[in-house]
Protein backbone atom coordinates (compact mmCIF):
# COMPACT_ATOMS: atom_id res chain seq x y z
CA UNK A 1 0.00 0.00 0.00
CA UNK A 2 1.28 3.15 -0.74
CA UNK A 3 1.30 5.96 1.97
CA UNK A 4 1.44 9.68 1.94
CA UNK A 5 4.94 11.34 2.83
CA UNK A 6 3.41 14.57 4.43
CA UNK A 7 -0.43 16.55 4.53
CA UNK A 8 -1.19 20.24 5.17
CA UNK A 9 -3.64 22.42 5.15
CA UNK A 10 -4.89 24.31 1.97
CA UNK A 11 -3.02 27.60 2.45
CA UNK A 12 -1.66 30.49 0.70
CA UNK A 13 2.07 30.72 1.00
CA UNK A 14 2.55 33.83 2.26
CA UNK A 15 5.38 35.90 3.52
CA UNK A 16 6.95 38.19 5.98
CA UNK A 17 6.88 41.16 3.68
CA UNK A 18 5.57 44.91 2.87
CA UNK A 19 4.95 48.24 3.93
CA UNK A 20 1.36 48.89 2.83
CA UNK A 21 -0.94 50.07 5.09
CA UNK A 22 -2.80 46.83 5.86
CA UNK A 23 0.42 45.03 5.94
CA UNK A 24 0.24 43.24 2.26
CA UNK A 25 3.09 43.61 -0.73
CA UNK A 26 2.54 44.08 -4.44
CA UNK A 27 2.12 40.30 -4.75
CA UNK A 28 -0.92 39.73 -1.68
CA UNK A 29 1.84 37.95 0.71
CA UNK A 30 0.69 39.36 4.18
CA UNK A 31 3.00 40.65 6.60
CA UNK A 32 3.07 38.37 9.97
CA UNK A 33 0.95 36.01 8.57
CA UNK A 34 0.69 32.23 8.85
CA UNK A 35 3.25 30.74 6.63
CA UNK A 36 3.93 27.52 5.76
CA UNK A 37 7.69 25.92 6.60
CA UNK A 38 9.27 22.60 5.76
CA UNK A 39 9.56 21.00 8.83
CA UNK A 40 5.95 21.32 10.09
CA UNK A 41 5.81 17.29 11.19
CA UNK A 42 9.40 18.02 12.98
CA UNK A 43 8.07 19.27 16.38
CA UNK A 44 10.49 19.25 19.31
CA UNK A 45 7.70 17.18 20.77
CA UNK A 46 8.25 13.12 19.68
CA UNK A 47 4.59 12.28 21.00
CA UNK A 48 2.80 15.37 18.50
CA UNK A 49 5.53 14.07 15.81
CA UNK A 50 4.48 10.75 16.11
CA UNK A 51 0.47 11.48 16.33
CA UNK A 52 0.80 13.85 13.50
CA UNK A 53 2.44 11.39 11.22
CA UNK A 54 -0.09 8.44 13.02
CA UNK A 55 -3.02 11.01 11.86
CA UNK A 56 -1.75 11.50 8.21
CA UNK A 57 -1.52 8.18 7.53
CA UNK A 58 -4.67 7.03 9.11
CA UNK A 59 -6.72 10.10 6.75
CA UNK A 60 -5.12 8.96 3.65
CA UNK A 61 -5.76 5.50 4.22
CA UNK A 62 -9.33 5.92 5.07
CA UNK A 63 -9.87 8.37 2.12
CA UNK A 64 -8.12 6.28 -0.26
CA UNK A 65 -9.44 2.62 1.17
CA UNK A 66 -13.06 3.88 0.56
CA UNK A 67 -12.57 5.65 -2.47
CA UNK A 68 -13.28 9.27 -2.72
CA UNK A 69 -17.05 9.54 -2.35
CA UNK A 70 -17.58 6.63 -0.06
CA UNK A 71 -19.42 7.14 2.77
CA UNK A 72 -21.59 4.74 5.32
CA UNK A 73 -23.24 4.01 2.07
CA UNK A 74 -21.37 1.38 -0.83
CA UNK A 75 -17.67 1.96 -1.23
CA UNK A 76 -16.29 4.10 -4.31
CA UNK A 77 -19.45 5.34 -5.49
CA UNK A 78 -18.92 8.59 -7.18
CA UNK A 79 -22.61 10.11 -6.32
CA UNK A 80 -21.37 12.35 -3.65
CA UNK A 81 -24.27 11.48 -2.02
CA UNK A 82 -23.34 12.51 1.96
CA UNK A 83 -20.02 13.28 1.19
CA UNK A 84 -20.93 15.35 -1.35
CA UNK A 85 -19.72 18.34 0.99
CA UNK A 86 -17.15 16.57 3.48
CA UNK A 87 -15.22 15.23 0.29
CA UNK A 88 -14.00 18.49 -0.36
CA UNK A 89 -13.07 19.22 3.06
CA UNK A 90 -11.13 16.32 3.07
CA UNK A 91 -9.19 17.34 -0.04
CA UNK A 92 -8.64 20.64 1.50
CA UNK A 93 -7.09 19.09 4.49
CA UNK A 94 -4.98 16.98 1.83
CA UNK A 95 -3.73 19.29 -0.37
CA UNK A 96 -0.39 20.61 0.86
CA UNK A 97 1.06 23.61 -0.35
CA UNK A 98 4.49 22.65 0.78
CA UNK A 99 4.77 20.56 -2.81
CA UNK A 100 4.74 17.23 -1.03
CA UNK A 101 1.32 16.27 -1.82
CA UNK A 102 0.19 17.12 -5.15
CA UNK A 103 2.09 14.80 -7.27
CA UNK A 104 0.45 11.90 -5.13
CA UNK A 105 -3.35 13.96 -5.43
CA UNK A 106 -2.61 13.60 -9.62
CA UNK A 107 -1.50 9.95 -9.05
CA UNK A 108 -4.01 8.77 -7.46
CA UNK A 109 -7.51 10.45 -8.39
CA UNK A 110 -7.98 8.58 -11.62
CA UNK A 111 -8.41 5.35 -9.16
CA UNK A 112 -10.33 6.83 -6.80
CA UNK A 113 -13.94 5.78 -8.60
CA UNK A 114 -14.47 3.09 -11.03
CA UNK A 115 -16.40 5.41 -13.69
CA UNK A 116 -13.60 7.58 -13.57
CA UNK A 117 -10.98 6.60 -15.52
CA UNK A 118 -8.70 9.60 -15.66
CA UNK A 119 -7.83 12.58 -13.82
CA UNK A 120 -9.44 15.32 -16.18
CA UNK A 121 -12.52 13.15 -16.35
CA UNK A 122 -13.01 13.11 -12.94
CA UNK A 123 -12.69 16.64 -12.05
CA UNK A 124 -14.87 17.68 -15.17
CA UNK A 125 -17.29 15.48 -13.46
CA UNK A 126 -17.15 16.85 -10.50
CA UNK A 127 -17.28 20.48 -12.29
CA UNK A 128 -20.36 19.51 -14.38
CA UNK A 129 -22.41 17.85 -11.21
CA UNK A 130 -21.62 21.46 -9.08
CA UNK A 131 -22.62 23.83 -11.89
CA UNK A 132 -25.97 21.73 -13.21
CA UNK A 133 -28.17 24.08 -13.32
CA UNK A 134 -26.18 25.97 -16.78
CA UNK A 135 -26.37 23.08 -18.85
CA UNK A 136 -29.65 22.29 -21.18
CA UNK A 137 -32.47 21.01 -19.04
CA UNK A 138 -32.06 17.36 -20.45
CA UNK A 139 -27.98 17.21 -18.65
CA UNK A 140 -29.40 19.31 -15.94
CA UNK A 141 -31.88 15.70 -14.87
CA UNK A 142 -29.07 14.18 -16.04
CA UNK A 143 -26.47 15.02 -13.51
CA UNK A 144 -28.71 15.67 -10.43
CA UNK A 145 -30.26 12.03 -11.12
CA UNK A 146 -26.21 11.45 -10.95
CA UNK A 147 -25.87 13.13 -7.51
CA UNK A 148 -29.62 11.62 -6.13
CA UNK A 149 -30.45 15.48 -5.78
CA UNK A 150 -29.58 18.75 -7.42
CA UNK A 151 -26.79 19.60 -5.36
CA UNK A 152 -27.51 22.49 -2.31
CA UNK A 153 -25.71 25.89 -3.37
CA UNK A 154 -23.58 25.38 -0.38
CA UNK A 155 -22.77 21.71 -1.93
CA UNK A 156 -20.71 23.29 -5.23
CA UNK A 157 -19.31 26.24 -2.85
CA UNK A 158 -17.31 23.94 -0.92
CA UNK A 159 -15.97 22.79 -3.81
CA UNK A 160 -14.98 26.10 -5.32
CA UNK A 161 -13.28 26.48 -2.30
CA UNK A 162 -11.51 23.19 -3.68
CA UNK A 163 -10.62 24.30 -6.71
CA UNK A 164 -9.14 28.26 -5.57
CA UNK A 165 -7.00 25.64 -3.39
CA UNK A 166 -5.64 23.51 -5.60
CA UNK A 167 -4.83 26.32 -8.15
CA UNK A 168 -3.25 28.55 -5.34
CA UNK A 169 -0.94 25.55 -4.26
CA UNK A 170 0.01 24.96 -8.04
CA UNK A 171 0.68 28.42 -8.24
CA UNK A 172 3.12 27.98 -5.79
CA UNK A 173 5.06 25.13 -6.98
CA UNK A 174 5.03 25.54 -11.15
CA UNK A 175 3.20 29.15 -12.10
CA UNK A 176 2.94 28.08 -15.22
CA UNK A 177 1.31 24.29 -14.43
CA UNK A 178 -1.84 24.62 -17.29
CA UNK A 179 -4.41 23.16 -14.10
CA UNK A 180 -3.96 26.58 -13.00
CA UNK A 181 -6.00 28.26 -15.56
CA UNK A 182 -8.52 25.12 -14.93
CA UNK A 183 -8.62 25.06 -12.04
CA UNK A 184 -9.79 29.07 -12.04
CA UNK A 185 -11.97 28.86 -14.97
CA UNK A 186 -14.03 26.05 -12.80
CA UNK A 187 -14.43 28.29 -9.64
CA UNK A 188 -15.16 31.44 -11.78
CA UNK A 189 -17.95 29.45 -14.17
CA UNK A 190 -19.66 27.90 -10.53
CA UNK A 191 -19.51 30.78 -8.63
CA UNK A 192 -20.63 33.89 -11.26
CA UNK A 193 -22.77 31.59 -14.27
CA UNK A 194 -24.13 29.00 -11.63
CA UNK A 195 -24.65 30.85 -8.50
CA UNK A 196 -24.26 34.61 -9.11
CA UNK A 197 -27.95 34.74 -10.46
CA UNK A 198 -31.04 36.89 -9.75
CA UNK A 199 -33.01 33.46 -8.26
CA UNK A 200 -30.37 32.73 -6.11
CA UNK A 201 -28.86 36.29 -5.07
CA UNK A 202 -31.27 38.53 -4.11
CA UNK A 203 -33.20 39.87 -1.13
CA UNK A 204 -35.71 37.39 -0.71
CA UNK A 205 -36.22 37.00 2.95
CA UNK A 206 -33.41 40.32 3.64
CA UNK A 207 -35.14 43.13 2.81
CA UNK A 208 -32.78 45.86 1.94
CA UNK A 209 -29.62 43.49 1.96
CA UNK A 210 -28.58 41.02 -0.96
CA UNK A 211 -28.07 37.37 0.37
CA UNK A 212 -27.62 34.23 -1.29
CA UNK A 213 -30.32 31.35 -1.39
CA UNK A 214 -29.27 27.69 0.32
CA UNK A 215 -31.71 25.04 -1.58
CA UNK A 216 -32.41 24.61 -5.22
CA UNK A 217 -33.18 21.65 -8.10
CA UNK A 218 -34.62 21.80 -11.37
CA UNK A 219 -38.05 21.14 -10.37
CA UNK A 220 -38.83 23.90 -7.80
CA UNK A 221 -37.87 27.76 -6.99
CA UNK A 222 -35.07 28.42 -4.63
CA UNK A 223 -35.89 28.96 -0.81
CA UNK A 224 -34.20 28.90 2.61
CA UNK A 225 -31.16 31.38 3.28
CA UNK A 226 -28.33 29.46 4.74
CA UNK A 227 -25.51 31.46 6.75
CA UNK A 228 -23.15 28.66 5.62
CA UNK A 229 -24.22 29.38 1.69
CA UNK A 230 -23.39 33.40 2.36
CA UNK A 231 -19.97 32.44 4.25
CA UNK A 232 -18.80 29.99 1.47
CA UNK A 233 -19.79 32.74 -0.86
CA UNK A 234 -18.04 35.66 0.21
CA UNK A 235 -14.98 33.49 0.95
CA UNK A 236 -15.00 31.80 -2.26
CA UNK A 237 -15.45 35.38 -4.11
CA UNK A 238 -13.17 37.14 -2.09
CA UNK A 239 -10.26 34.17 -2.69
CA UNK A 240 -10.85 33.82 -6.20
CA UNK A 241 -11.08 37.76 -6.64
CA UNK A 242 -7.60 37.90 -4.80
CA UNK A 243 -6.22 34.95 -7.35
CA UNK A 244 -7.32 36.71 -10.34
CA UNK A 245 -6.23 40.08 -9.46
CA UNK A 246 -2.47 38.97 -8.88
CA UNK A 247 -2.34 36.21 -11.56
CA UNK A 248 -4.41 38.16 -13.95
CA UNK A 249 -4.74 41.59 -13.30
CA UNK A 250 -8.29 43.60 -12.90
CA UNK A 251 -8.86 43.87 -16.34
CA UNK A 252 -8.54 40.59 -17.47
CA UNK A 253 -11.30 39.72 -20.43
CA UNK A 254 -11.64 36.04 -19.16
CA UNK A 255 -11.66 36.75 -15.27
CA UNK A 256 -14.07 39.14 -14.09
CA UNK A 257 -12.11 40.83 -11.35
CA UNK A 258 -14.27 43.37 -10.40
CA UNK A 259 -17.63 41.76 -10.39
CA UNK A 260 -15.98 38.88 -8.68
CA UNK A 261 -15.16 40.98 -5.67
CA UNK A 262 -18.56 43.29 -6.07
CA UNK A 263 -20.47 39.87 -5.45
CA UNK A 264 -18.72 38.95 -2.85
CA UNK A 265 -18.91 43.01 -1.22
CA UNK A 266 -22.42 42.71 -1.44
CA UNK A 267 -23.41 39.46 0.33
CA UNK A 268 -21.18 40.62 2.86
CA UNK A 269 -22.34 44.13 3.64
CA UNK A 270 -25.78 43.29 2.93
CA UNK A 271 -25.94 38.96 5.20
CA UNK A 272 -23.36 39.77 7.49
CA UNK A 273 -22.55 43.34 8.10
CA UNK A 274 -26.55 44.77 7.28
CA UNK A 275 -28.31 41.95 8.50
CA UNK A 276 -26.04 40.70 11.28
CA UNK A 277 -28.25 41.91 14.68
CA UNK A 278 -31.11 39.35 12.92
CA UNK A 279 -28.76 36.92 12.90
CA UNK A 280 -26.74 36.74 15.75
CA UNK A 281 -26.58 34.89 19.76
CA UNK A 282 -23.89 36.74 21.99
CA UNK A 283 -22.02 37.56 18.58
CA UNK A 284 -22.58 34.22 17.14
CA UNK A 285 -24.20 33.65 13.93
CA UNK A 286 -27.08 31.72 13.41
CA UNK A 287 -28.30 29.19 10.71
CA UNK A 288 -30.21 31.32 8.61
CA UNK A 289 -33.31 33.16 7.51
CA UNK A 290 -36.74 31.04 6.21
CA UNK A 291 -38.31 32.60 3.06
CA UNK A 292 -40.84 29.64 2.45
CA UNK A 293 -43.93 28.63 4.24
CA UNK A 294 -47.53 30.36 4.38
CA UNK A 295 -46.01 33.74 3.89
CA UNK A 296 -44.52 32.50 0.44
CA UNK A 297 -46.33 35.46 -1.39
CA UNK A 298 -44.34 37.81 0.60
CA UNK A 299 -41.51 35.99 0.71
CA UNK A 300 -39.43 39.19 -0.67
CA UNK A 301 -40.34 40.92 2.68
CA UNK A 302 -40.76 37.51 5.08
CA UNK A 303 -37.72 36.34 6.85
CA UNK A 304 -37.83 34.62 10.27
CA UNK A 305 -34.29 33.75 11.78
CA UNK A 306 -33.83 29.90 12.54
CA UNK A 307 -31.95 29.62 16.07
CA UNK A 308 -30.01 27.05 15.69
CA UNK A 309 -25.95 27.93 16.01
CA UNK A 310 -23.57 25.35 13.99
CA UNK A 311 -19.35 26.13 14.69
CA UNK A 312 -18.46 26.08 10.32
CA UNK A 313 -20.88 29.53 10.77
CA UNK A 314 -18.95 31.05 13.10
CA UNK A 315 -15.40 30.00 10.84
CA UNK A 316 -16.02 29.92 7.06
CA UNK A 317 -16.51 33.55 6.61
CA UNK A 318 -13.50 34.36 8.21
CA UNK A 319 -11.25 34.51 5.44
CA UNK A 320 -13.53 36.34 3.02
CA UNK A 321 -13.99 39.33 5.07
CA UNK A 322 -9.91 39.29 5.47
CA UNK A 323 -9.35 39.30 2.04
CA UNK A 324 -12.12 41.78 1.06
CA UNK A 325 -10.23 44.02 3.78
CA UNK A 326 -6.95 43.86 1.81
CA UNK A 327 -8.52 43.97 -1.50
CA UNK A 328 -10.47 47.15 -0.55
CA UNK A 329 -9.03 48.77 1.84
CA UNK A 330 -12.03 48.73 4.39
CA UNK A 331 -11.16 47.78 8.02
CA UNK A 332 -14.67 46.69 8.55
CA UNK A 333 -14.41 43.49 7.58
CA UNK A 334 -11.42 42.46 9.38
CA UNK A 335 -13.21 44.25 12.58
CA UNK A 336 -16.35 41.63 12.16
CA UNK A 337 -14.20 38.55 11.35
CA UNK A 338 -12.03 39.41 14.63
CA UNK A 339 -15.32 40.16 16.62
CA UNK A 340 -16.83 37.16 15.30
CA UNK A 341 -13.74 35.24 16.62
CA UNK A 342 -13.62 36.76 19.96
CA UNK A 343 -17.30 35.65 20.32
CA UNK A 344 -16.30 32.00 19.22
CA UNK A 345 -13.85 31.86 21.97
CA UNK A 346 -15.64 33.34 24.98
CA UNK A 347 -18.43 30.77 24.38
CA UNK A 348 -15.59 28.32 24.01
CA UNK A 349 -14.46 29.33 27.51
CA UNK A 350 -17.80 28.02 28.78
CA UNK A 351 -16.95 24.54 27.78
CA UNK A 352 -13.29 24.30 29.11
CA UNK A 353 -12.17 25.78 25.71
CA UNK A 354 -13.52 23.83 23.83
CA UNK A 355 -15.55 25.23 20.43
CA UNK A 356 -18.13 22.75 19.89
CA UNK A 357 -22.09 22.73 18.94
CA UNK A 358 -23.15 21.84 22.25
CA UNK A 359 -26.97 22.68 21.79
CA UNK A 360 -26.67 19.55 19.22
CA UNK A 361 -25.51 16.34 21.12
CA UNK A 362 -28.06 13.53 21.77
CA UNK A 363 -28.30 10.50 23.29
CA UNK A 364 -26.59 8.32 20.08
CA UNK A 365 -23.76 10.08 19.10
CA UNK A 366 -23.22 13.70 17.42
CA UNK A 367 -25.34 14.60 14.86
CA UNK A 368 -26.52 11.13 13.76
CA UNK A 369 -27.22 12.39 10.22
CA UNK A 370 -23.36 12.26 9.89
CA UNK A 371 -23.07 15.85 9.23
CA UNK A 372 -21.73 17.44 12.58
CA UNK A 373 -18.66 15.72 12.52
CA UNK A 374 -17.14 17.93 10.18
CA UNK A 375 -18.48 20.98 11.26
CA UNK A 376 -15.43 21.41 13.31
CA UNK A 377 -13.06 20.39 10.55
CA UNK A 378 -14.71 23.11 8.33
CA UNK A 379 -14.21 25.69 11.48
CA UNK A 380 -10.69 24.83 11.81
CA UNK A 381 -9.69 24.56 8.15
CA UNK A 382 -10.86 28.09 7.12
CA UNK A 383 -9.96 29.43 10.57
CA UNK A 384 -6.25 28.55 9.15
CA UNK A 385 -7.26 30.58 6.00
CA UNK A 386 -7.97 33.42 7.68
CA UNK A 387 -4.80 33.42 9.61
CA UNK A 388 -2.80 33.02 6.56
CA UNK A 389 -4.45 36.42 4.94
CA UNK A 390 -4.06 38.47 8.75
CA UNK A 391 -1.13 40.12 10.10
CA UNK A 392 -0.66 38.12 13.62
CA UNK A 393 1.26 40.98 15.24
CA UNK A 394 -0.86 43.16 14.49
CA UNK A 395 -3.38 43.37 18.08
CA UNK A 396 -0.90 41.67 20.49
CA UNK A 397 -3.80 41.04 22.87
CA UNK A 398 -5.90 39.73 19.63
CA UNK A 399 -3.02 37.15 19.06
CA UNK A 400 -2.85 35.94 22.31
CA UNK A 401 -6.69 34.99 21.81
CA UNK A 402 -5.61 33.34 19.23
CA UNK A 403 -2.89 31.29 20.64
CA UNK A 404 -5.11 30.20 23.33
CA UNK A 405 -8.00 29.22 21.31
CA UNK A 406 -5.74 26.88 19.24
CA UNK A 407 -4.20 25.34 22.09
CA UNK A 408 -7.08 24.46 24.31
CA UNK A 409 -8.52 22.91 21.13
CA UNK A 410 -5.54 20.84 19.83
CA UNK A 411 -4.82 19.92 23.64
CA UNK A 412 -8.37 18.28 24.26
CA UNK A 413 -8.00 16.22 20.97
CA UNK A 414 -8.20 12.61 21.78
CA UNK A 415 -5.94 10.53 19.87
CA UNK A 416 -5.26 6.99 20.43
CA UNK A 417 -4.45 3.36 17.77
CA UNK A 418 -7.13 2.04 16.09
CA UNK A 419 -7.40 -1.43 16.15
CA UNK A 420 -7.37 -2.91 12.93
CA UNK A 421 -9.09 -6.59 13.74
CA UNK A 422 -11.56 -7.11 11.39
CA UNK A 423 -11.03 -3.88 9.04
CA UNK A 424 -9.72 -4.77 5.79
CA UNK A 425 -6.49 -2.95 6.73
CA UNK A 426 -3.14 -4.92 6.86
CA UNK A 427 -1.90 -5.58 10.58
CA UNK A 428 1.54 -4.80 9.92
CA UNK A 429 0.46 -0.70 9.80
CA UNK A 430 -0.24 1.08 12.74
CA UNK A 431 -3.56 4.25 12.73
CA UNK A 432 -3.85 6.84 14.91
CA UNK A 433 -7.62 7.87 15.37
CA UNK A 434 -9.29 10.55 17.23
CA UNK A 435 -13.12 10.12 18.72
CA UNK A 436 -15.21 12.46 16.87
CA UNK A 437 -15.94 14.39 20.15
CA UNK A 438 -14.05 14.90 23.40
CA UNK A 439 -16.76 14.33 25.58
CA UNK A 440 -16.42 10.52 24.50
CA UNK A 441 -13.67 8.49 26.43
CA UNK A 442 -14.19 5.84 24.70
CA UNK A 443 -14.34 4.65 20.38
CA UNK A 444 -17.93 3.52 20.12
CA UNK A 445 -18.73 0.73 18.25
CA UNK A 446 -19.78 1.32 14.14
CA UNK A 447 -19.86 -0.26 10.92
CA UNK A 448 -16.74 -0.02 9.00
CA UNK A 449 -15.95 3.69 7.94
CA UNK A 450 -18.80 5.39 9.33
CA UNK A 451 -18.98 8.51 9.15
CA UNK A 452 -20.87 9.03 13.08
CA UNK A 453 -19.49 8.53 15.85
CA UNK A 454 -17.19 6.10 16.30
CA UNK A 455 -14.18 8.01 15.56
CA UNK A 456 -12.89 5.95 12.47
CA UNK A 457 -14.23 8.76 10.13
CA UNK A 458 -12.51 10.31 7.98
CA UNK A 459 -13.39 13.90 8.56
CA UNK A 460 -13.55 13.28 12.03
CA UNK A 461 -9.68 12.15 11.85
CA UNK A 462 -8.57 15.18 9.71
CA UNK A 463 -10.16 17.54 12.64
CA UNK A 464 -7.66 15.92 14.83
CA UNK A 465 -4.48 16.87 12.17
CA UNK A 466 -6.11 20.12 11.14
CA UNK A 467 -5.52 21.22 14.59
CA UNK A 468 -2.08 19.54 15.37
CA UNK A 469 -0.74 21.16 12.67
CA UNK A 470 -2.42 24.19 13.21
CA UNK A 471 -0.74 24.46 16.65
CA UNK A 472 2.73 23.11 14.76
CA UNK A 473 2.37 26.83 12.61
CA UNK A 474 1.59 28.67 14.75
CA UNK A 475 4.56 27.91 17.23
CA UNK A 476 6.95 27.79 14.20
CA UNK A 477 5.50 31.36 13.17
CA UNK A 478 6.84 32.45 17.34
CA UNK A 479 9.51 31.22 16.90
CA UNK A 480 10.65 33.19 13.38
CA UNK A 481 9.31 36.22 14.18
Amino acid sequence: MRRVTLIFLPIFVLSACSTYNLGYDKSGKIKNSLTVNNKLCESNDTLITQQTIGLKNTVYNLFFTQGIFAGQDNNARSDFKYQRWQVPLVIGAMIDLNQNYLGQFHDFLPVLTADQQTYNSLLENIYQVNNWDTFSVTKQQQLCKQTQHCLYIDDRLWWVNVFLSYADGLTNLDNSNPQIDKMLNYAYKIYIDGISRDDYLNQIGTPGAVSLMWFSSNQRAAEYKSTISNSLYVTAGARLAKLIKYRYGTNNNQFNYNLVLNNAKIVADGYFLGYFNKLNMNGLLLDGITTGGSSLIHRESYGTVVNQMFTYNQGVVLPGMAILAQLTGDKKYMQFAKQLILSSYNYSNQYNGFFDDYGYLNPNGWFSDGDGIAFRLAYWQYFSLFLENYDLKSDAKFYNIILNFVTNNANQLIIRKLNTQGYPWSPNLTYLVSPNHNNYSALATGKLFTNFPDGYSTPGTATALELLILKQRISYLEKTN
